[in-house]
C-alpha cells in the first residue's frame, strides 16, 4: 500500500514528537538530577527542626524574645493581645468578643517563660505584678534591651487597651536578673510608653526613645530618657524645644513636622552620635507623617558635672518615605545600616489582611533594601542612603534579620501582607562586593509554621537561629484562662470562630493537634490560603548551611571569660585551621521585626599556633561606641567558614 503526501507528513510529524518528547524527558531528567541534590541537601539549603509543643499550661507565644549570658532564651508575653470572650443571657455559647483584656489581672499578663534551645523545652516563669506604684504593669508591647551586667531593662509596656486599638504605654521600669530569675522595681519614668526602642551607649547607658503616653490613648510621647544603671536615675529631654529634631523639622514639599514614630530604628555610630532611620512599627490611629524621607543625627554630650545635653542634625534624605515593620540591622563589622522590607503608606498591620488592600490608597508591601553609607564608607558627613528597590524578590512585612558568625544575614519569617500570606523561605545574604546591594542571595529550606505579627527570630550560642511566636489576628481569651486561636476578623462583630473545612471542602471544626501536624489543613470560606491560627506556640530552629560543610566542627576549649577594649588576648581551639576567623556577637533582644541587641564585630587574629589544641592570639581592636559593654557570643570561624560553638564573654571597659 502506498503512503499519501499527508501521510508522509503526519509520520514526519509524530517522529518529530517523539524525538522532543524523548529530548524533553532527558533535559527534565537532567534538570531533576541537578535539582535533587538541592532540594533535603541541608549544605545547601540548611535544615529545619521543629521543638517539642509544650504542654498546655506553658503553651505561650513570644512578642519579647531575648538570649541570656546563660544560653537560654527569655520569652516575655504580658497580656499578649488578646481579646475577651464573654456570654450573654446565661447562654452556653459565646456570643461576643470584647476588645482588649483586664491587664490589672494578674493571670491575665502572667505570660513569662524560659526556653532551653538545648532541650527545646519551655519553662514558665512569674511575671512583675500587675500593678506597681498604683497603675497597671504589664509587658506587652515593652523595650527591652541587655546591661552591661547581662540584666534585661523593661521599659514601658501596654496602659489600657481602647476600642479600636488604641493604647496607652505605661511608666515603668523593669528589670529581669538572669542569674537569681528575679524581678526588679526600677521606678517610674516620667512618661509613659508604649513601643519605644532603647539603644546602649559605649559607657552602659541606656537611651529611651518614643512610646504611647500613659492616659492619652494613641498619643506619641516626644520626649527622650537616658537611663544610668549605676545610679538608677534618668535623665529627661524634651526634643520638641531642640533645633533640628524631627519635631521641628518640616517634612518634604508639606507644612507639617515630622515625628519619631513608635519603635523608632535607630543605631549608634563609630563617633558615638545616633542614627535615627525614620523606620519604625507605628500603629493604626497615631497621627504621623508618612512621606517622611528624612533621617537624623543625635548626639549626646556629658559635661564635667555628669550632666547630659542632646542635640540633632538632619541627615540625608532617603530615597523611600517611612516604612512601618520593615526590619533593620547594622552591618556586621560596621556602622553601615540597611533597611530591609517594610509597608509604605500606612502603619496599619491590617493591610492587606484577606489580600484587600481597599482603604489604604497607594500603601504597598515593598521588596527593597535601603542602605545607609557611613561616612567613613561615603566621604559624606552624614553619609548617604542608597536603594536596590526589588533586592528581597517578594515583598515582605514583618520580617527578621538575622546576624549569622559569618557576617552572612539569614532573613526569616513575616508575609506578603502582615498578617497575611506568609513566607516560608528563608532569604540568605552573602556579602558579594560584586552583586547588587553588595550581597548575593539565595532561598533556603522552607520552614514547617507560619509566622506573621509578633514573630522573633534569635542567634543561638551553637550558631543554629531560633523562630518562635506569629499573630495572623487577635487570640479570644476566656475568664477562667483558656485561649482559643481559631479566629478570624469579622466587620459587624470585631472578630468571630472561623468556620473551617478541608483541603476537599469537607466541613471541620479546628483541631490544634492537627494543624501543627499539618499547618495547610484549614481553609476558610472564599479564602486560597490555609487558615493561620491566631498565635504561634511551637518554635522551630533553623541549621544554616555552615553547620554542613565537610570536615570536622572547630571548638573553643579554652577562653577567657572576660574581655576589655584594647586588650589583647588567646583562646584554645580544637580543629582550627592556618586561616580562620574570630567573632563577637552581641545577645539577641528582638520584638516587632527589629532586634536591639544583635551587632558583630571581628576580633583581630594577631598568631595562629596550629596544635592539637591550637593557639589564637587576638587582640579587641572595637569602638565602645558601636559595641558596647555587656555580654556578647565569641566564635571561632575555620577556613571553610563553620563556626564553633559561641564562648560567653563579657565585654568591659
Amino acid at each position: 500500500m502506498g503512503f499519501s503526501l499527508s501521510d508522509q507528513k503526519a509520520k514526519i510529524i509524530s517522529v518529530f514528537l517523539v524525538f522532543v518528547l524523548a529530548l524533553g524527558i532527558a533535559i527534565c531528567g537532567l534538570v531533576n538530577a541537578i535539582a535533587a541534590p538541592l532540594k533535603g541537601n541541608p549544605e545547601i539549603m540548611g535544615m529545619w527542626e521543629t521543638l517539642p509543643m509544650p504542654p498546655p499550661e506553658n503553651r505561650m507565644q513570644s512578642v519579647h524574645t531575648i538570649v541570656l549570658p546563660n544560653g537560654k532564651v527569655l520569652m516575655v508575653n504580658g497580656s499578649s493581645f488578646r481579646s475577651l470572650l464573654v456570654k450573654e443571657n446565661g447562654e452556653d455559647q459565646f456570643t461576643q468578643f470584647t476588645e482588649g483584656v483586664d491587664v490589672k489581672n494578674y493571670d491575665v499578663v502572667n505570660n513569662t517563660g524560659l526556653l532551653d534551645p538545648e532541650t527545646g523545652k519551655v519553662e514558665r516563669i512569674p511575671s512583675p505584678p500587675a500593678i506597681q506604684h498604683g497603675t497597671t504593669n504589664d509587658l506587652f508591647c515593652v523595650g527591652h534591651v541587655q546591661l552591661a551586667n547581662g540584666n534585661v531593662l523593661f521599659v514601658g509596656g501596654t496602659g489600657r487597651y481602647y476600642p479600636g486599638g488604641a493604647f496607652t504605654g505605661t511608666k515603668q521600669l523593669n528589670l529581669y536578673d538572669w542569674k537569681t530569675g528575679k524581678w526588679k522595681d526600677l521606678g517610674e519614668m516620667k512618661e509613659g510608653r508604649w513601643y519605644p526602642s532603647l539603644i546602649s551607649l559605649n559607657d552602659g547607658k541606656v537611651v529611651i526613645l518614643s512610646g504611647l503616653k500613659w492616659g492619652s490613648p494613641n498619643q506619641i510621647n516626644p520626649s527622650i530618657e537616658i537611663y544610668d544603671p549605676k545610679t538608677e536615675k534618668l535623665s529627661y529631654f524634651d526634643p520638641t524645644t531642640i533645633k533640628n529634631s524631627p519635631f521641628n523639622t518640616k517634612v518634604e514639599n508639606g507644612d507639617v513636622y515630622d515625628s519619631i514614630d513608635l519603635y523608632p530604628r535607630v543605631f549608634p555610630l563609630a563617633d558615638g552620635r545616633l542614627l535615627l532611620t525614620g523606620d519604625e512599627a507605628g500603629i493604626a490611629g497615631v497621627l504621623v507623617p508618612h512621606s517622611s524621607k528624612k533621617s537624623y543625627l543625635m548626639s549626646i554630650k556629658e559635661d564635667a558635672t555628669g550632666k547630659l545635653s542632646i542635640s540633632f542634625e538632619v541627615g540625608p534624605d532617603r530615597a523611600e518615605t517611612s516604612k512601618a515593620y520593615g526590619t533593620a540591622l547594622q552591618v556586621p563589622n560596621s556602622e553601615d545600616v540597611l533597611l530591609l522590607g517594610g509597608i509604605i503608606g500606612t502603619n496599619s498591620i491590617a493591610f492587606g489582611r484577606g489580600c484587600n488592600t481597599s482603604g489604604f490608597p497607594g500603601a504597598k508591601v515593598v521588596a527593597s533594601l535601603q542602605h545607609w553609607v557611613s561616612p567613613a564608607n561615603s566621604g559624606e558627613k552624614n553619609g548617604k542612603w542608597e536603594i536596590f528597590p526589588d533586592f528581597l524578590k517578594t515583598p515582605r512585612a514583618n520580617l527578621q534579620a538575622v546576624i549569622l558568625p559569618t557576617k552572612e544575614i539569614l532573613v526569616v519569617n513575616g508575609g506578603e501582607y502582615p498578617e497575611y500570606l506568609p513566607v516560608y523561605e528563608p532569604l540568605l545574604m552573602t556579602p558579594d562586593a560584586t552583586a547588587a546591594a553588595g550581597y548575593k542571595t539565595q532561598s533556603l529550606e522552607r520552614a514547617k509554621l507560619p509566622r506573621l505579627y509578633h514573630n522573633g527570630a534569635v542567634l543561638l550560642p551553637d550558631a543554629r537561629v531560633l523562630v518562635l511566636g506569629g499573630n495572623a489576628n487577635r487570640a479570644a481569651r476566656e475568664k477562667d484562662g483558656t485561649v482559643h486561636v481559631n479566629v478570624i476578623g469579622d466587620q459587624t462583630s470585631f472578630f468571630k470562630f472561623a468556620k473551617l473545612h478541608n483541603k476537599l471542602g469537607e466541613p471541620e471544626e479546628f483541631d490544634l493537634n492537627t494543624f501543627y501536624q499539618d499547618p495547610q489543613h484549614y481553609f476558610v470560606e472564599n479564602d486560597k490560603q490555609p487558615f493561620v491560627p491566631a498565635e504561634i506556640w511551637q518554635g522551630e530552629i533553623f541549621s544554616p548551611p555552615y553547620l554542613f560543610k565537610s570536615g570536622p566542627r572547630p571548638e573553643i576549649v579554652k577562653a577567657t571569660e572576660e574581655l576589655n577594649y584594647g586588650q589583647s588576648g588567646s583562646i584554645s581551639v580544637k580543629n582550627a585551621t592556618e586561616k580562620g576567623s574570630l567573632v563577637l556577637v552581641k545577645l539577641g533582644s528582638v520584638t516587632h521585626s527589629f532586634d536591639f541587641g544583635q551587632r558583630l564585630a571581628d576580633l583581630a587574629v594577631e598568631k595562629v599556633t596550629l596544635g592539637d589544641e591550637s593557639a589564637i592570639d587576638f587582640k579587641v581592636s572595637i569602638s565602645p561606641n558601636l559595641y558596647p559593654p555587656g555580654y556578647y557570643m565569641m566564635f571561632y570561624l575555620n577556613d571553610v567558614g563553620k563556626p564553633s560553638h559561641a564562648k560567653m564573654v563579657k565585654l568591659g571597659a
